[in-house]
């Protein structure tokens, strides 16, 4: 929960900075753009809120299906180098250019005493579990009220039999050739005309008397949110603002949004319509305006925005004509929110947020996302096998890792990354055992699972390979296990898309295999 929080946080800190231009802006774009693109801009915002992944992930996931695809290459050449060839998925991605760093308080973990043993936890898991309850609790508050009401309307409401309103509903269904059949309930305690209800519509009208024009304005008016499914748009903004509660801008967001929304819609009551029509649409708003006197729920299209929301309504039906398409203004939102969220990240202590949201628990209990080797390979690797033991020649679990990591092993089973390979040496970059407690365990690391891999110190290791060495690779880097001749393992190095986790078996300081640990 801990990692969806920090990856809502970036998103929510990479639109703010979207949301604030915009409302920055909000007066220029009026006066220039149909409200109806600015509408769109707002939807388009709140479906990256609801959807906690950037740019990098969904590239990476691409990388990842692929590479699964990919046979296993087999070719006798070698680079010339001895070095592994680069390239790593997502390698050339810009950097995060605007990086909050998380006080190392937060993530300081924090003993408490239970009844049948201590619990360790940190301030940011607190943050976190704060968010979730806060993000159930609006979506249920307004849940709960659009379910109350609702039942109150379906209580204490009469299906409109009047054959005038119907006929006026059929006519309008077929100038905005809607195809849902929507029924008309007539609910004296609505504070004002709205559609309500996701799977079966509700077109809910005040017990007043209408004049024929009005009526008309009114009725054509809530077909048009029946026609565009409205609701469910409310429900989007709604969920957003509740995933990002703790944004104060995400409510400002919510509130500008339903407000052009009623925007968009009346410049589409009054499209291709003269002043004399126009005039007479805010008459019958402003006739609305002043009835209304109960708010209704907030998954519905009732409105009320008080006197200066009203005023500006006014103001953009009479002053309408002449105004731009923000087409480009929802092109370049699009890309600047797409470029925001790549450059916009957290930083836990010496780590970034990927490193931590990276690592995925398998369920052999193996955690896939170690620390690199200090040669600029990729973070998303496997960090070894399932258990808390230490693999034999390695450090055990627990011990004094800085003493460790002077003492080369010379046998026994080690992990460690090929930055070399000719056929008679291979240069080892040794990884180690981390468990809670050590120097090397950071705060950020998986404590359930028990263990890190991390990068041994001091330099790669020079091992002379054994005349009767064995390479074992696995097909697609899953199954089956291939073996490999000296020459084609050097050719399967070289043309490797991202570095591998080996298990190395030693012997007398000599390597008699080397064979690919399972990537999942």
């Amino acid at each position: 929960m801990t990692n969806v929080f920090l990856a809502v946080f970036e998103i929510s800190l990479s639109c703010s900075l979207v949301v604030t231009a915009l409302m920055l802006l909000t007066p220029l774009l009026n006066k220039r753009y149909a409200a109806r693109w600015k509408y769109w801009v707002w939807i388009f915002l709140a479906l990256r809120l609801v959807i906690p992944f950037h740019g990098m992930d969904v590239r990476n996931a691409l990388d990842t299906w692929l590479q699964r695809k990919e046979p296993v290459s087999e070719g006798i050449l070698d680079n010339g180098a001895g070095h592994v060839a680069d390239g790593l998925p997502g390698e050339g991605a810009p950097p995060r250019g605007i990086v909050v760093e998380i006080p190392a308080e937060m993530t300081a973990p924090i003993v408490l005493q239970a009844g049948k043993g201590d619990i360790s936890v940190t301030l940011l898991d607190v943050a976190a579990f704060l968010w979730a309850v806060g993000c159930l609790l609006i979506i249920g508050v307004h849940c709960f009220s659009y379910l109350h009401y609702s039942s109150q309307v379906m209580k204490g409401g009469t299906i409109i039999r009047d054959s005038y309103i119907l006929s006026q509903i059929s006519g309008l269904k077929r100038e905005l050739r809607i195809k849902s059949a929507v029924c008309a309930v007539e609910y004296p305690q609505a504070g004002s005309p709205m559609i309500m209800g996701f799977f079966t519509p509700v077109l809910v009208l005040p017990n007043r008397q209408y004049d024929p024009e009005k009526l008309h304005f009114i009725l054509k008016h809530e077909m048009i949110h029946l026609k565009r499914r409205d609701v469910y748009k409310k429900l989007l903004f709604m969920t957003a603002n509740a995933v990002h509660w703790f944004n104060p801008l995400m409510w400002l967001m919510q509130r500008e949004a339903v407000i052009d929304m009623e925007l968009s819609c009346d410049e589409r009551v009054t499209q291709g319509e003269g002043y004399a029509v126009k005039k007479a649409y805010t008459e019958s708003l402003f006739a609305s305006f002043q009835e209304q006197c109960r708010k209704g729920t907030s998954l519905s299209t009732s409105f009320y925005g008080g006197t200066q929301i009203m005023k500006k309504r006014f103001r953009n039906i009479l002053q309408g004509r002449g105004k731009k398409s923000g087409a480009a203004v929802l092109a370049c939102t699009v890309a600047l929110t797409v470029v925001l969220g790549n450059l916009v990240g957290c930083s836990l202590g010496s780590g970034t947020m990927e490193e931590t949201s990276g690592r995925q628990e398998n369920p052999d209990g193996s955690v896939e996302g170690a620390e690199g080797n200090g040669q600029g390979e990729s973070d998303d690797l496997l960090s070894s096998t399932g258990s808390g033991a230490a693999a034999p020649g390695m450090a055990a679990p627990g011990a004094d890792l800085s003493d460790a990591a002077t003492e080369i092993p010379q046998n026994g089973q080690i992990y460690g990354y090929l930055s070399g390979f000719d056929g008679d040496a291979a240069i080892v970059d040794w990884q180690i055992w981390a468990t809670p407690g050590s120097q090397y365990w950071k705060p950020e690391y998986d404590e359930d699972a028990g263990f890190e891999v991390v990068d041994a110190e001091g330099e790669d290791i020079t091992y002379p390979i054994s005349g009767d060495c064995t390479y074992s690779v696995l097909e697609n880097h899953h199954d089956p296990v291939l073996e490999l001749t000296p020459q084609e393992f050097a050719s399967y190095l070289t043309e490797m898309e991202f570095p591998v986790l080996w298990v190395i078996e030693l012997e007398e300081g000599q390597i008699k295999s080397i064979s690919e640990q399972y990537r999942p």
